[in-house]
């Protein structure tokens, strides 16, 4: 594997081995022709913060699985590492529209996804906030490679699996593009390129000899990605007052609301909490559910509103079954000072309104006040941190 291959992220880069469960202890392969296809994810910048780290490896993994969830050339995955999946493919290479084809899907899906983060998402962290600049190019190679099988490993061997890692560095100009060399385009029509794309040449010297490729930059492709559909996860009809609670936090804005929104964070401050459990996204957005487990009767939430003015941000929750929610409110008061305001809200329902009148809300009134105040020293202790590291 080549240097590019081996990077090392500041996080520890998600690593898979496909496996193939019927080979035996140690066998090689025979020498066999194959199409080499490396889309590779740039962008990002050098993240010092956990929570940046975090929400960045849980974004590229996001879109990896994306990358090969666009699948359509029937390719194999032998790595995914860091933020590029090494995909091949035995027999004969793609025509030059089964290539552009694959190419598109995967551009399509991946800005896609991106765009609907976009609208989605509520962390305002660096990671979160310029994910939307992320690019992706492509790479591919038709060439001779072995398949090594190890117990229950599989890895790819040949000098034609260096030149494809050689080729992510190249001197084009572009931001998104995909190459192709010369010998997985032997059998196009010459000077072949897509509909949404006007060819370009290149040529490069490599330790491993000089290569000649075409390129198409990806930049119209946008024009093809959808824009995302809005979802509405609020609950319609939820206006009655049930409970509220004040707390001014000795801590800026932003960090109150980081820790708030991070939901795994939720064990350090939720009363009595056990478990955090993650049900459908790792990062906290609209449409996220999780569900924090203080007994048996613990509800599912999702995020279903934020908002943010130019001192104030809000943070709306609802149960899964839609008959309360919980808005967090974080009002800036200056020289790094909170004011947090909960309240929460019932469907306005006859019936609903007796019952939580009741049996839930002075325990819930409870509940989420002493949270609160957890919170608070909380956020308080991490800032007082904070301002004492160098």
């Amino acid at each position: 594997m080549s240097e590019r291959w081996n990077a090392t992220r500041p996080w520890q880069p998600l690593t898979f081995t496909f496996t193939s469960p019927s080979m035996p202890d140690a066998t090689t392969n025979a020498t066999q022709p194959a199409l080499l296809f490396v889309p590779d994810i740039s962008g990002f910048t050098q993240f010092v913060q956990a929570t940046e780290i975090e929400h960045s490896r849980h974004i590229i993994e996001e879109l990896l699985e994306k990358l090969i969830d666009a699948n359509v050339l029937g390719l194999q995955v032998s790595e995914v590492e860091g933020d590029a999946i090494l995909f091949y493919r035995f027999g004969n290479p793609p025509t030059a529209e089964e290539f552009f084809q694959q190419v598109q899907e995967m551009f399509v899906n991946f800005h896609g996804h991106l765009r609907l983060y976009e609208t989605q998402r509520i962390c305002q962290c660096g990671a979160c906030s310029s994910a939307q600049k992320l690019t992706l190019k492509v790479v591919a190679h038709y060439g001779q490679i072995t398949q090594s099988h190890i117990k229950e490993h599989v890895k790819l061997f040949g000098q034609d699996v260096i030149t494809v890692h050689r080729l992510l560095k190249n001197d084009i100009a572009h931001h998104e593009y995909a190459l192709f060399t010369q010998t997985l385009e032997k059998e196009w029509p010459q000077g072949t390129t897509p509909s949404w794309a006007k060819r370009e040449e290149g040529i490069q010297e490599y330790d491993v000899g000089k290569i000649v490729y075409g390129y198409v930059p990806l930049a119209l492709l946008h024009e093809l990605v959808p824009e995302p559909r809005a979802e509405d996860f609020s609950i319609p009809g939820v206006t009655v007052p049930a409970f509220s609670c004040e707390h001014r936090v000795h801590a800026p804005l932003n960090l109150v609301f980081e820790v708030a929104t991070d939901l795994p964070k939720r064990l350090h401050w939720m009363q009595g909490a056990k478990k955090v459990e993650m049900l459908n996204d790792q990062v906290n957005r609209l449409g996220t559910k999780h569900r924090c487990i203080v007994d048996k009767n613990s509800p599912v939430m999702v995020t279903s509103g934020s908002s943010r003015d130019n001192n104030a941000i809000t943070l709306t929750e609802t149960d899964e079954k839609k008959t309360m929610c919980s808005v967090y409110t974080f009002r800036d008061e200056g020289e790094g000072k909170t004011h947090l305001r909960i309240d929460g809200f019932v469907k306005n329902n006859p019936v609903l309104r007796i019952l939580f009148s009741l049996l839930l809300k002075k325990k819930l009134t409870n509940w989420f006040r002493a949270s609160g105040e957890n919170l608070k020293r909380y956020c308080e202790e991490k800032y007082k941190t904070q301002q004492a590291t160098p």
